[in-house]
């Protein structure tokens, strides 16, 4: 048995007991290595006066349960071993006596230096020989006494067993020997009596001594690491009493004392160094003399901090970390002082004394700190933190008649900066962004909240709409990064307050439902919060719920708007738009479903639903006559979307030239996407891309995508005039430079058609050509345009 790991005894004490050291080092600290001699022996120290503090008890203990069982258990005619065992049994307890009798005498006055090696074995001995004696008394008792003498001598046992366990298991080798001396004595006692009670008791005193024996290693480790950690507090004090008594070295800190009158009594060439006042000055100067002559009160921070020490100084009231700004040598720096009056042993004041630190790295580093928890990191803006916080003091501060706007701007298409010219460059053009927008209205506050959306609170009592309209006035003009002209777009959203909401969180939802309902319009426009949009907004929320029945009961329908060529009339196409006839609701429009199917990948199987109704349907056109199907980028990156486009025109038997699948810029930059079009356009089907200049598109990128047809949005027709289409033309030309077509969409007014004609637009669809049809009128809207001939189209 080995007596505690050898770090934890002193060297001469060392032993080499094999599997008593295997044990210890298994349940030793990593951290004895950072014991220094005194601390080892120290803590052995403690761990032996632990066991000597309870060996008192423990000793009482011991003898009423040897008398208990001796005149119990012992049966008269063993008279003899009764006396035998007694006397072995006293004999060995009061050796337990002699070593903890000194310490009781004795009190603080017994040193540590009195535990020795001597003392352990001492302890040791007391161990063994009471497992000795307990197991010759079982082995002589437990084949000739009753049943009811056997269960106490075995429960006394076992309850010896237990309390010498815990009251030993501050030494973790006495307490391992007490239990397995006892435990495996009575074990083998027990099984050498070879009965099925004594194999089962013997399997649970197995069992009893493994959980003793796992509770002493637990309860040594606690005891260790109590007394490791008041050595490192100790350690930490020494150390803290070191660096005050080395106030007159090189450290950053020192130590500052004055009389009852204030005036400094003790310098030091460190307090002249970092003040740049003569010690000689110094010793005339008072506390707040050399503060006066530090330009202390020149800020009102600085201000503050005299007036708070000056307070505690003339109610002697000690202060703590004070920090006051100071100019030493047309430097600002940053100091932290405290101090606590001086009391004499009669309780008399006699001065002051404290200490004092230069922490201005530490200060300028908190402070940095500080600005990038409320700064966004890449444009210098606040962040989304400092925007709820701006918000609820503008709230807060609102005077009567005036209101608080919050606005949320957010970039059309941003994602396709990123996808087409790369994040660096994205990243530029969001810095040159942030900086226009911040110079757009003087005490507005403009933050960078997401990704590509800024928020903006302002106190006023203008239009919101006419502010606002401003932020998307300063980014009309182009921005130029790293040799890319990018045109920049932004559709915001805003609510004010009162009148939307006094709460700061439901002003930002407000204006995030005019934000979506702004993009939903068309994008590049102002959107104002309404009762309304809140309202659709659990529309856009029921129909998450709804839509995944309603594609499996097949609830949608396709109506078809023709795609017609400018010179001639002739229908070339149709576009398949879609809807939902909603069993209560009535027909939804896609604004209301088609961005909660792509977020929730819904998209998949509803396109696919759409591809075979729309080829299906266009087998009863004639057969020069496509249809268009707009894909989803969701859609579109999908695994086996090429396999699911061929399936649905196999099993419809339309041709492949018949078909055209209309894209984003978005959906199509990926180069997975642009090989799986290519793939497509080899079969014979043509490729249309959307909104074409809304995005950031180059003209190199745009010959790398597999195009037919470019569509011209919407917003560059309704702002279509004679001196102003400049931006169509320019994706006319790009389109016949690249050898495809050019669609414009939105087409609402003969003038319009006209200037498309002249700027030579080839195709063209909207409201002017027809509204979007069901299926079933598409047959007669043939008709009609094949006997009118498309005359309407030369009354220009």
């Amino acid at each position: 048995m080995c007596p505690e790991p050898a770090s934890a005894l002193p060297s001469s004490g060392r032993l080499h007991d094999g599997g008593c050291c295997m044990l210890s080092r298994l349940t030793s600290s990593a951290s004895d290595a950072d014991l220094s001699d005194v601390e080892r022996r120290d803590l052995f120290s403690r761990q032996v006066r632990q066991v000597t503090t309870v060996a008192p008890l423990a000793n009482v203990a011991n003898f009423f349960s040897a008398c208990a069982l001796l005149a119990y258990v012992v049966p008269p005619a063993h008279e003899e071993f009764r006396l035998i065992w007694g006397a072995a049994a006293l004999a060995v307890i009061l050796n337990s006596v002699r070593v903890w009798l000194p310490r009781a005498i004795q009190g603080e006055r017994y040193s540590p230096k009195h535990t020795t090696r001597y003392d352990y074995w001492a302890l040791m001995l007391e161990v063994v020989l009471l497992g000795v004696l307990y197991t010759i008394l079982a082995a002589e008792m437990l084949p000739v006494i009753d049943g009811s003498r056997k269960l106490v001598l075995i429960a006394t046992i076992a309850g010896v067993v237990g309390a010498g366990a815990v009251a030993l298991s501050t030494v973790r080798s006495l307490g391992l020997a007490w239990i397995l001396v006892h435990g495996l004595g009575l074990l083998f006692v027990m099984l050498a009596g070879a009965t099925a009670e004594y194999f089962v008791l013997s399997f649970q005193l197995v069992v009893y001594i493994s959980i003793l024996c796992v509770g002493v290693v637990y309860l040594w480790a606690s005891f260790r690491s109590r007394c490791l950690a008041e050595f490192e507090a100790a350690a930490e004090r020494q150390t803290v009493s070191l660096l005050l008594d080395d106030f007159e070295g090189g450290s950053r800190d020192w130590l500052w004392e004055a009389d009852t009158t204030g005036t400094l009594s003790h310098t030091s060439a460190r307090l002249s160094q970092i003040s740049g006042v003569s010690v000689s000055d110094l010793r005339t100067l008072s506390l707040r003399g050399l503060l006066d002559r530090l330009d202390v009160g020149s800020t009102k921070s600085g201000r503050a901090a005299v007036h708070v020490i000056g307070d505690h100084l003339d109610r002697l009231m000690p202060f703590r970390e004070v920090v006051i700004p100071v100019r030493v040598g047309g430097v600002d720096r940053w100091w932290s002082l405290s101090g606590h009056p001086r009391l004499s042993e009669a309780m008399e004041f006699v001065g002051w004394r404290g200490v004092g630190s230069d922490i201005t790295e530490k200060y300028n580093y908190e402070r940095r700190i500080l600005w990038l928890a409320a700064t966004d990191g890449l444009t210098g803006l606040p962040n989304r933190r400092t925007f709820g916080t701006e918000l609820s003091d503008a709230l807060g501060a609102v005077r009567t008649g005036e209101q608080v706007l919050v606005g949320i701007l957010d970039l059309d298409n941003f994602k396709s900066v990123n996808d087409t010219l790369g994040h660096p460059v994205g990243d530029k053009l969001l810095i040159s962004v942030a900086a226009r927008l911040n110079r757009v209205v003087d005490g507005a506050m403009c933050a960078r909240i997401g990704g590509d959306e800024f928020g903006v609170v302002l106190r006023g009592t203008g239009d919101g709409g006419e502010v606002f309209a401003r932020y998307l006035g300063a980014l009309r003009e182009p921005f130029f990064v790293r040799g890319n002209r990018i045109e920049v777009r932004a559709s915001i959203g805003y609510a004010s307050s009162p009148a939307d909401s006094e709460d700061a969180d439901t002003l930002v939802m407000s204006a995030d439902l005019a934000l979506y309902a702004a993009k939903s319009a068309g994008k590049n426009r102002v959107g104002k919060y309404s009762p309304a949009l809140r309202a659709r907004a659990r529309e856009r929320a029921s129909a998450l719920q709804e839509l995944g029945l309603a594609i499996e009961s097949r609830q949608f329908e396709l109506y078809y708007q023709p795609q017609v060529r400018a010179d001639t009339g002739r229908v070339e196409g149709f576009e398949a738009l879609l809807r939902w006839n909603h069993p209560v609701r009535g027909v939804l429009a896609p604004r209301i479903f088609i961005d909660v199917a792509e977020e929730t990948g819904l998209i998949v199987p509803l396109g696919l639903q759409v591809l075979h109704m729309a080829c299906a349907e266009a087998m009863t056109w004639p057969d020069d006559t496509y249809v268009t199907v707009n894909v989803s980028p969701v859609q579109l990156m999908s695994s086996g979307f090429g396999s699911a486009v061929n399936d649905a025109l196999e099993a419809s038997g339309l041709s492949s030239k018949r078909l055209q699948l209309e894209i984003t810029e978005t959906g199509a930059v990926e180069e997975l996407a642009v090989a799986e079009l290519d793939r497509l356009r080899a079969t014979g089907i043509a490729i249309a891309l959307d909104d074409f200049g809304t995005g950031y598109s180059s003209f190199e990128s745009l010959k790398k995508l597999p195009l037919d047809i470019l569509k011209i949005d919407r917003s560059f027709i309704t702002e279509l005039s004679e001196g102003d289409s400049a931006v169509v033309t320019s994706v006319v030309e790009v389109a016949k430079a690249l050898g495809m077509q050019s669609l414009a969409e939105g087409v609402e007014t003969a003038d319009q058609l006209r200037l498309l004609l002249t700027a030579g637009c080839e195709l063209v669809q909207g409201y002017y050509i027809s509204r979007p049809m069901p299926a079933t009128e598409v047959a007669e809207y043939l008709s009609a345009t094949a006997q009118s001939s498309g005359g309407y189209f030369h009354s220009f």
